[in-house]
């Protein structure tokens, strides 16, 4: 459901207090490139005065640097005239959280160099009855799917104003006691342990395969590093950095760990199930790494497909199976005996 309504003195307040940092947040960028460029880049503005790509790139960053800036200042003061906001009612279908990183490489200097930074920017949004609302982080992580709420939002700079929790119409406070009561008795029950199968099997070297392959992608660069400077004689190098030393001797130490997890889980012969509930649900969204569906669940935070993300909804009871000599996630049951593979 979604009405207007109009600004309540808090909105206001929280509007105005949105403008204020935007207001000062480019005065103080300007004044903070000038003191970085005169007293670090001395000669940068010598050599910047004849490059006129540089100029052409200064005059464009700057214009969408305060284009921006000045569009959502435009966004706030309208709904500030306006004097109305949009109040949505209903239920948190869906979350997802997105990370957009973006890179750059910039020139100067006399010398021509080059420089590259990364940008990483962290975006949040909640899903009230499939309409997809941009929130801060604060209300983010505080929400969960299946929860009803009431969100108040600037309807220009779709700032959000406020977000509540509240119970439903038919919110029943005995049942809700009753399955709690249930819940706990659920997650209290003991699981007998199963043979591992094939696909188990199969499973389990997959893990011990990708940890072992992350591990060594991570200690490689370190280790070749390391060998290049004893290969060269450079002893007083090594000495100076001998904890550097250390990173491919622990990463290998729990390679040895990761392998001999698996090779107890694989002659033990057994899996062991662990009851859980599903607490929340989110989607993981980046332009880099792809998607992610995740779960999240009293045993801690799971990756599934699509389908059994669809499939499963917050409070219900899973049944989570890991080797008995082990303690990674193999697969997942749910109530009506349907069994999913995470791996």
């Amino acid at each position: 459901m979604k009405e207007q309504l109009p600004l309540a003195p808090e909105d206001i307040k929280r509007l105005r207090k949105h403008l204020i940092p935007m207001m000062i947040f480019p005065f103080m960028v300007v004044a903070m490139f000038g003191l970085f460029v005169s007293f670090i880049f001395e000669d940068f503005v010598d050599s910047f005065a004849g490059d006129t790509f540089g100029k052409i790139m200064i005059v464009v960053f700057g214009a969408l640097f305060f284009g921006v800036i000045g569009y959502m200042l435009w966004s706030a003061t309208v709904d500030l005239k306006r004097g109305f906001k949009y109040r949505i009612t209903g239920k948190v279908t869906d979350k997802r959280l997105n990370v957009h990183t973006s890179t750059t490489t910039g020139s100067g200097g006399s010398r021509g160099s080059t420089g590259t930074s990364t940008k990483t920017t962290k975006s949040y949004f909640l899903y009230i009855d499939g309409e997809e609302c941009s929130v801060e982080y604060k209300d983010y992580s505080r929400t969960k799917v299946d929860s009803y709420v009431v969100l108040d939002r600037a309807p220009r700079s779709k700032l959000t104003l406020k977000l509540t929790e509240v119970e439903p119409a038919d919110f029943d406070r005995k049942a809700a006691e009753e399955q709690e009561t249930e819940n706990k008795k659920f997650l209290e029950s003991r699981i007998q342990e199963v043979r591992l199968s094939d696909r188990d099997l199969e499973a389990i070297k997959s893990i011990y395969t990708a940890e072992k392959n992350k591990r060594f992608q991570f200690m490689a660069p370190v280790l070749i590093f390391d060998l290049l400077l004893i290969a060269n004689g450079i002893w007083t190098f090594v000495v100076v950095i001998f904890p550097l030393l250390l990173v491919p001797l622990y990463q290998f130490y729990k390679i040895i760990r990761s392998y001999m997890r698996y090779n107890n889980g694989k002659l033990y012969g057994y899996k062991i199930g662990h009851t859980a509930l599903v607490e929340d649900k989110l989607t993981f969204t980046s332009n880099r790494s792809g998607n992610v569906n995740r779960l999240v669940t009293t045993k801690g935070t799971i990756n599934v497909n699509t389908i059994l993300y669809d499939k499963l909804s917050v409070d219900d009871k899973i049944i989570l199976f890991a080797p008995k000599q082990g303690k990674h996630h193999l697969s997942l049951i749910t109530l009506d005996k349907e069994e999913f593979y995470l791996r």
